[in-house]
């Protein structure tokens, strides 16, 4: 059976009334999948960028919303300048070269992280291409960039101070869903299944807060050999687990 086939029997499989209305990803093991093979790093990061293309055709084509897509964390700053600065470029490539397609499949682009850390190229082409594609309506892809949890809950609650101070809101009026408001991903809703490649078992400082009642799937392969059917058979996974929220079995019933 071709492998094309394979993947239209694996997701008819799917039951269209339980698929998940946001998946998030780790991208993890580029690098080592590209030592492992005897190149440069930037190879298995070039990999794993066609690797985003396909799983974001797929993600659309299955009908699910949103797709949020760990591309580069505030601590990956900390790699060495040439790894950082190829990446950027990797980046501003695929914003360049992608944005007609994303116009094509109704894919809008939106971005998340401290934005301003990016090089001011990326940050304009990126700012333009989140404005290109806003008439998207078939699914939100969403990168998080220069993107930390932590630092994301700290600039949230630096704005809930600021309009604490300013009488804009009171103590009492902070929750759950105010607070969340506050966040990167205050459009979107919670991620319902986190999934992360290259078998570590680490939630690496993403989604922290949007992540508590996610189910997580981890996958042993590297990021650069995921592909639509791991993807589909993690979706299959998800649908078989039973997402209880605190309740009983008996209180799903």
């Amino acid at each position: 059976m071709h492998s094309a086939q394979f993947t239209t029997k694996m997701i008819e499989q799917l039951d269209k009334t339980k698929l998940p209305q946001h998946i998030a990803i780790i991208m993890d093991g580029n690098g080592r999948w590209a030592i492992n093979k005897g190149l440069p790093r930037i190879e298995g990061h070039r990999r794993g960028a066609d690797v985003v293309e396909d799983i974001t055709e797929i993600t659309r084509d299955i009908g699910i919303k949103y797709l949020t897509l760990y591309a580069f964390s505030k601590e990956n700053w900390n790699r060495p300048n040439d790894e950082t600065s190829a990446l950027m470029h990797l980046l501003y490539d695929f914003l360049i070269n992608k944005k007609e397609k994303m116009l094509k499949n109704g894919i809008r682009l939106n971005a998340i992280g401290d934005l301003r850390q990016l090089p001011e190229v990326v940050q304009e082409t990126l700012k333009q291409t989140i404005i290109e594609t806003s008439v998207g309506k078939e699914m939100v892809l969403t990168l998080a960039l220069s993107y930390g949890s932590r630092d994301e809950i700290v600039r949230a609650v630096k704005h809930l101070i600021k309009e604490a101070l300013e009488s804009k809101i009171t103590p009492d009026h902070i929750n759950d869903n105010l607070f969340s408001s506050y966040l990167d991903t205050q459009d979107m809703p919670d991620p319902d299944l986190i999934i992360r490649t290259s078998g570590e078992h680490r939630i690496s400082n993403f989604l922290i807060w949007q992540g508590a009642y996610a189910e997580f799937k981890v996958i042993k392969e590297f990021w650069p050999e995921f592909n639509r059917q791991l993807f589909i058979q993690c979706l299959i996974d998800y649908q078989n687990r039973e997402r209880r929220f605190g309740k009983t079995s008996e209180q799903l019933d």
